[in-house]
């Protein structure tokens, strides 16, 4: 006797297979959405390094997918019976699911981070500023686009459904399934491989898509006492290298309105003293932190607006706020006393008795002095009787950490300063905002403007070592991955992990002018 399927078991079975393949063709969208990860990162310069990046775009987008569609969309075609509801979910979940990875790809893109509950601190304060200037009609654009992208859902569902039987008849299913499992499966193999060797051109691409976190083979060896997982963690977690192959500085030209009356004096002191002469007290101030470098070094980051790890490549460069002041005329005056490396005939140097001349006669322009603990006493004496004679004259004082520990310089002016930690890289990012100039720092800069809404941290270089400012702590991360995290008020070391998020957007914040080999 021949049984026939129940109206419900087949339309079960109908659904499930209409599952299958809206879940194939989302995978898809899915993997053509992910590749802006791929095209974020510089591609592995060999063989073994570019087949587990393909295996693991291929293998992780899609399994991530399909686990979304086994969790969400599956159990709603075994429930239940109303099939336009199902359809109407299924298009729901994919279009906001597809929205999310978009989001985070692009977030990647930006800032190195995915979307994550221990990263989103970090995301809303990095985007928070961002959202704050969306008008009602980008809102509304969104949001119609949203629609679109959810009509566009409901169109493919549709589609499937009606063309399902011609679907069901198609022998593919088991190639792209065993396509998938075989790229998931082997790019997890390579990763456990690398993770052992500590193989560069598989290691650099961790973290590179999202709930990325494959089996590796410390958890192995801790298991047996072979590996001391804390340490190798931290380490592991923070190898990096620079291998700058060209330099886009500035990243776009500038053109920017300047007010021509202003002038601004920045005394940058290289002794590490607290002024015997008193400042004026209505002087705004905060915090300063100079790393351990030479003069030329600390004048060419002043200048260029980026740390020492680009001076190299900078040599028949121009810094950016000398173009654009010499463009309309705006002198620019320096003081050094040693050879600082920048012989632009753009800028009038000065020695000293023409600095303090220039200073007692003010006239619009920028003056740029980097001077010693006695010379900053010979002008702190005439500083107040100044900045109340001269209403146009603009003060940035500077004088470095007392001691090599901790976050104790010290910066003054007579405008009113962020209570935010500041760096050489601030400076010109922060006179262009005076000057009118209202232009994204980041076009030539990794600073900051220091007198409008600062971003809570800070990063730059020393020699071989990127130093994060963040929270209350100090870390100074050597090529080598080792890693000092000290308090900022004291100095003291912390027995704290380093925080690899902040890390990873300090990373790719400071190597946005770079190009790697």
């Amino acid at each position: 006797m021949i049984f026939a399927e129940s109206p419900r078991r087949q339309k079960v079975s109908r659904l499930v297979s209409w599952g299958h393949w809206f879940a194939f063709f989302n995978i898809i969208i899915a993997l053509v959405i992910a590749s802006i990860y791929v095209f974020s990162a510089p591609f592995p310069d060999n063989l073994l390094g570019q087949i587990y990046l393909i295996a693991n775009w291929f293998g992780h987008i899609s399994f991530i997918t399909f686990i979304g569609f086994v969790i969400f969309i599956l159990p709603m075609c075994y429930m239940l019976e109303n099939i336009r509801f199902v359809k109407t979910f299924a298009s729901f979940i994919a279009a906001v699911g597809l929205a999310l990875l978009a989001f985070d790809a692009l977030l990647f893109n930006r800032t190195g981070l995915h979307l994550s509950l221990r990263s989103s601190e970090l995301i809303v304060d990095e985007t928070a500023s961002q959202i704050a200037l969306f008008s009602w009609q980008e809102w509304a654009f969104l949001s119609l686009l949203f629609i679109v992208w959810f009509g566009f859902q409901l169109l493919m569902a549709n589609a499937l459904w009606k063309r399902i039987e011609r679907f069901s008849r198609k022998r593919v299913g088991q190639s792209v399934i065993g396509l998938f499992l075989f790229s998931f499966i082997g790019s997890h193999a390579l990763h456990v491989w690398a993770d052992a060797r500590l193989y560069q051109p598989i290691m650099l691409q961790d973290n590179m898509f999202p709930l990325s976190y494959p089996s590796t083979a410390k958890t192995t060896l801790s298991r047996y006492g072979l590996l001391n997982i804390t340490d190798y963690e931290q380490q592991k977690s923070v190898q990096f290298t620079y291998n700058i192959e060209q330099l886009a500085y500035p990243k776009e030209p500038l053109y920017c309105p300047i007010d021509r009356t202003s002038s601004w004096v920045i005394l940058y002191v290289t002794d590490a003293i607290v002024p015997s002469t008193a400042l004026p007290t209505e002087w705004s101030s905060t915090r300063y932190f100079r790393p351990s470098n030479t003069l030329d070094v600390l004048v060419k980051t002043a200048l260029f607006s980026l740390p020492n790890l680009y001076h190299h490549y900078l040599k028949e460069s121009t810094p950016v706020i000398v173009d654009v002041l010499s463009g309309i005329k705006l002198p620019i005056h320096l003081y050094s006393p040693s050879n600082t490396g920048i012989g632009d005939n753009k800028i009038i140097t000065l020695d000293f008795s023409e600095l303090t001349r220039t200073l007692e006669q003010p006239q619009p322009g920028i003056t740029f002095a980097f001077i010693n603990a006695s010379q900053l006493d010979t002008l702190t004496q005439n500083i107040a009787i100044m900045s109340e004679s001269s209403t146009s004259q603009n003060w940035l004082i500077m004088t470095p950490n007392l001691s090599n520990k901790g976050v104790n310089g010290m910066v003054w002016s007579n405008k009113t300063l962020s209570q935010q930690v500041m760096i050489d890289e601030d400076i010109v990012p922060s006179i262009f905002a005076q000057l009118g100039c209202d232009v994204n720092p980041t076009i030539y800069s990794t600073g900051q403007n220091i007198f409008g809404q600062a971003r809570d941290w800070q990063v730059t270089t020393e020699n071989d070592s990127v130093i994060l400012l963040n929270g209350n702590y100090v870390a100074k991360i050597k090529s080598n991955g080792l890693t000092e995290i000290q308090s900022k008020a004291s100095g003291n070391q912390l027995n704290q992990q380093l925080n690899t998020d902040m890390f990873n957007r300090a990373i790719k914040h400071i190597s946005q002018f770079s190009q790697i080999k």
